[in-house]
């Protein structure tokens, strides 16, 4: 427990510096850049996330399931050669495609002249960062959590350097920001790629490739479900409504986004492996899984609320006043990413089964939903009906979870606990809408807020108290020992 209480808070902090780029950046995009030219970054970053999961296969997500195969030594590092061979061949492959039919694709999928060299850039990324995904995994699988945090820190220097050398001095505006992530990128794997360099030996597995496949290939339809659900409003907003309207919601979602990079995606990255240890053992697996899922949704309610609640005086102090109102939509999106990160919780019970056709079917269905109440919803109601048609593809995408996870995975999860927590959520949520003062006086009422919402959290029951003082009793245990060393 303390090995994964300790991965968190440095997976925690390794997302911060590895992801934190964009939200770094924030008040540098939103003051050089117009709401327009946000909003074309962001269709642009939208197209390379699609590009992502097609030049990979997601054949990194098989080689996470697959590394626990086999524990044998030459197993895995022929695992790790066979995959990132494959990406390589295939990341080729599709950008080659790309380049050729660059003025079709930039032709049905932007509204602006500009398209053509933002898919090339965007290709050349997707190409070099689709080779980092593997050797990232490994470091995550081995649990070398501060290696991960190294490279992510070098990553993170490097690109923001170039972003604002080649957007604030150069004036390369959106071009710029590809510009840098193209020269970061290659640093980092390179860096990698040394790093990891005793992990693999030359060889090729068609047996392990088919294996790898044979998982990650299911999760490709669920990965493009899952940009289209959270996403595709953006090409809804461009063509209902306006660029600048994909701006200002890209603010705002960008904002709600903090949610599962500071929280939900280190927590999952941790709690994914000690559970997957835990396998062998079906009782205590499930055991870890219900009482985890229950602390882990308490604790994301927090920093849900917490976003949503500040995100009027983020705006304010980040952003130009042509941003004004983008904050509008946070408090819908945190829930979105509430229930999203439960989601990605309960999954890994299905991921236990290795029934991973199921989580295609499901974020087919929501996908297919999420385009229906876009195409409802954005016409009349502009950014707070995406946002809406997000939050409400997302809780469906819970429910079919729930059932299907009943049938392979029965576990008896704590559903009343999270009703109390979503209810109180947003009682304190409307409580703050009135809080309209100067930023400073603002500020100080909502950290009051949120320090009531915790105490009601404390008093409810929903974390039971021999949980906190089990988790006490683990740091000083820490820390009393690390005092022991050094008086050594």
């Amino acid at each position: 427990m303390l090995k994964l209480i300790r991965n968190i808070s440095i997976y925690s902090f390794g997302n911060v510096v590895s992801r934190g780029i964009s939200f770094l950046l924030l008040p540098l995009y939103t003051r050089v850049l117009q709401p327009t030219d946000y909003g074309k970054l962001e269709l642009v970053y939208l197209t390379g996330s699609i590009m992502v999961i097609l030049f990979g296969i997601r054949i990194s997500n098989g080689y996470n399931r697959m590394y626990f195969y086999d524990k044998n030594d030459v197993f895995r590092k022929k695992l790790f050669a066979t995959g990132q061979a494959f990406t390589l061949f295939c990341s080729l492959a599709f950008a080659s495609f790309l380049f050729v039919n660059a003025k079709w694709f930039a032709a049905k999928i932007f509204d602006f002249p500009e398209g053509v060299y933002f898919i090339k850039l965007v290709t050349l990324v997707t190409l070099i960062e689709v080779l980092i995904q593997i050797p990232l995994n490994n470091l995550r699988i081995r649990e070398k959590a501060k290696i991960f945090v190294v490279v992510s820190l070098v990553n993170l220097i490097v690109t923001t350097g170039f972003t604002i050398y080649f957007v604030a001095f150069a004036g390369k505006g959106v071009a710029g920001v590809f510009y840098a992530k193209i020269l970061g990128s290659l640093l980092t794997v390179t860096l990698l790629f040394y790093i990891t360099r005793n992990e693999f030996q030359l060889g090729f597995s068609f047996l392990q490739l088919k294996l790898m496949l044979g998982f990650s290939i299911f999760l490709i339809p669920s990965n493009l479900s899952a940009l289209i659900l959270n996403m595709s409003n953006r090409y809804f907003l461009q063509e209902y409504q306006n660029l600048e309207d994909v701006g200002l919601y890209s603010l705002g979602a960008k904002l709600a986004g903090i949610i599962p990079f500071l929280f939900t995606e280190p927590v999952k990255q941790a709690f994914g492996p000690h559970l997957f240890g835990q396998i062998d053992n079906p009782i205590e697996c499930k055991r870890t899984l219900v009482n985890f899922t229950r602390i882990f949704f308490a604790g994301l309610s927090i920093v849900a609320l917490s976003v949503s609640l500040f995100s009027r005086e983020v705006v304010l102090l980040m952003a130009d006043n042509s941003y004004a109102g983008s904050n509008n939509i946070v408090f819908i999106l945190s829930i979105s990413y509430l229930f999203l990160g439960l989601a990605g919780i309960i999954v890994l019970g299905i991921h236990i089964t290795r029934k991973t056709w199921i989580i295609t079917i499901v974020w087919l269905i929501s996908a297919v939903a999420s385009i229906l109440f876009n195409i409802w919803l954005i016409p009349i109601y502009g950014r707070m009906g995406a946002a809406t048609a997000t939050m409400l593809s997302v809780i469906l995408i819970n429910v079919l979870y729930l059932y299907a996870l009943h049938k392979v995975y029965p576990v008896k999860l704590e559903y009343f606990n999270f009703i109390k927590i979503l209810f109180a959520m947003l009682i304190f949520n409307y409580v703050g809408t009135f809080v309209l003062f100067a930023i400073f006086p603002s500020i100080l009422l909502k950290i009051l807020l949120l320090a009531m919402f915790v105490v009601v959290i404390y008093f409810s029951g929903i974390i039971k108290k021999e949980e906190l003082l089990k988790g006490r009793n683990i740091i000083l245990k820490k820390v009393s020992n690390k005092t022991t060393i050094y008086r050594k």
